[in-house]
């Protein structure tokens, strides 16, 4: 009989430590050990960058301002805490709520005390290059602030925007997979930091690393998503009235580190229950996996303070969830049935197919590029260029090219669903030399115009 207790009791505790679930009050995980010798040695310093503007993205700027409370109630002092953000969300005349921003449905208002450095137009790929790289001199906008680390300091980077293949946003720029690790081997030969740890909240985010971040640098980084599929935004449908207020894996490591003694838990455990927990996308990580035994308050802080953390029944992935590329759509669709007002009703409509017919308009673009930039060719060569997935292999092709065809064919600045495309610009360096591409694409391009396309389409659909 003892010994049928004993088995028992075993099982029951092999239960609870081999099923971390969800707890709202205790991060991700509750009931279980994870024995970590936490040694501080250097100072923490973070960025955080909401990479997007727009009411639509409504999500980007409310995780970042959810990072910053984070961090700051773990300990991260204010004056080591870089944040760009757009800021045109809170006040936006579109907002029910004038002044704040929420993560999750009826939370906290995460404007509040909120600080942000770089605002509007100062939010760019060079002054976030320049930021990392402490080159105060080159900053352009915002209030100049850079990080002045040294070879003891740890540096954690948190970016949420819209991604695509080798490629992140910025509100009006873009940032390359050669540019960012470009950056990341220049701070790591000038010994600008002894461990980085990156958290990137993207589509496609995993190729910002994949095969590209060397492991001898000293940076770990985690993404959202793997290199050819989707993220996702989080607590979707909301009776707030509101966009998708954030992101599934941002929502998900926030809560986590929200609800935990940080020296004790590993960066690597807090990627597990991460990963578990988001469950639409493959969350992946990359570069010097032994900066995951490292315990997570090295980069968001070493004080176990619990104020900040909300009790709430519904998890990130129970509510409802959409790709992040609908969700503009889905939100005006989602409107558009709970309406009874015909004049809104009728709006959002028109909304709706200038969305539809904007997606039309880059598609049958996309296609005319890749036909005449391989006319002559196999079909099938055709057929992969269009829809092949693949790392980023030449990082020079790749930067010239997207740069090129956001010039000359369509800016995914005001497109943000032709980011879907870049990968059929990865696979053109795949089957093409740069210099055919330079100088092909600016002549392809010449008569494309989406915006007159789909005025020409709603037009002959509404009048």
């Amino acid at each position: 009989m003892r010994l049928l207790l004993l088995s028992c009791a075993a099982l029951l505790a092999l239960a609870v430590l081999s099923d971390a679930r969800f707890h709202p009050r205790k991060g991700l995980a509750a009931g279980r050990q994870r024995k970590h010798k936490y040694q501080d040695e250097g100072e923490a310093f973070v960025v955080l960058v909401a990479g997007s503007n727009g009411w639509y993205n409504y999500r980007h700027q409310a995780d970042v301002a959810h990072a910053y409370h984070t961090l700051r109630n773990h300990g991260i002092p204010e004056e080591n805490i870089i944040t760009m953000m757009y800021d045109d969300v809170a006040n936006n005349p579109l907002n029910p709520y004038k002044g704040k921003l929420f993560n999750r449905p009826h939370g906290k208002d995460l404007y509040k005390g909120l600080k942000i450095d770089y605002k509007g137009a100062s939010v760019t790929p060079e002054n976030f290059l320049n930021v990392l790289k402490g080159n105060a001199s080159a900053i352009d906008g915002g209030n100049g602030r850079v990080l002045e680390t040294n070879e003891n300091d740890r540096v954690f980077v948190y970016f949420t925007d819209h991604g695509a293949v080798g490629m992140i946003s910025f509100p009006d720029g873009i940032l390359t997979v050669k540019q960012l690790n470009d950056a990341l081997e220049w701070m790591h030969k000038n010994k600008k930091y002894s461990q980085l740890t990156f958290y990137l909240e993207a589509c496609e985010s995993g190729s910002m690393f994949e095969n590209v971040l060397r492991s001898d640098m000293n940076i770990y980084a985690i993404s959202a998503a793997n290199g050819h599929e989707s993220s996702w935004g989080t607590f979707c449908e909301n009776d707030m009235n509101l966009p998708c207020l954030g992101d599934l894996f941002s929502v998900n490591w926030m809560t986590d580190s929200d609800g935990e003694d940080l020296t004790t838990e590993t960066l690597e455990y807090q990627y597990e229950l991460v990963k578990r927990e988001t469950n639409l996308s493959h969350v992946m990580q990359f570069g010097d996996k032994d900066i995951a035994k490292e315990a997570v308050a090295l980069f968001q802080g070493d004080k176990e303070d619990r104020e900040y953390t909300e009790d709430f029944g519904l998890t990130a992935s129970k509510s409802v969830n959409w790709p992040a590329r609908d969700i503009e759509l889905n939100h005006l669709i989602s409107q558009h049935k709970k309406s009874n007002d015909l004049t809104l009703s009728n709006k959002l409509e028109y909304k709706i197919n200038r969305v539809k017919e904007t997606r039309r308009a880059i598609k049958k673009n996309v296609h005319m590029i890749v036909d005449k930039l391989f006319e002559g060719e196999s079909e099938d060569l055709i057929s992969r260029v269009l829809t092949q997935s693949r790392p980023v292999l030449d990082l020079r092709c790749h930067h010239i090219a997207v740069n090129i065809f956001k010039k000359y064919c369509i800016d995914f600045n005001d497109y943000e669903y032709a980011m879907k495309y870049v990968k059929v610009i990865n696979n053109m360096c795949f089957y093409r030399r740069i210099e055919e591409i330079i100088l092909a694409l600016p002549d392809i391009c010449m008569d494309i115009d989406i915006e007159e396309e789909v005025a020409k389409r709603l037009e002959k659909d509404f009048l």
